[in-house]
């Protein structure tokens, strides 16, 4: 059985590679924001917008 204080450093170590991940692999590509999602958005140019084909989100593009 984990310790409370293993199971807080393997929550911890598995969000910071999470963000490394979205950080330095994937500089180039947008990430979804929404809690918990952990895909890629696809680009729509001709609306301006990219969306999350898994959870729905929409962001506008600048």
């Amino acid at each position: 059985m984990l310790s409370r204080a293993t199971t807080n450093a393997v929550a911890y170590r598995a969000s910071s590679m999470r963000r490394m991940r979205r950080r330095v692999v994937n500089a180039n590509r947008l990430y979804c924001n929404t809690n918990g999602c952990t895909s890629f958005l696809v680009v729509n140019e001709a609306t301006g917008t990219a969306l999350c084909e898994i959870c729905g989100y929409t962001r506008k593009l600048h």
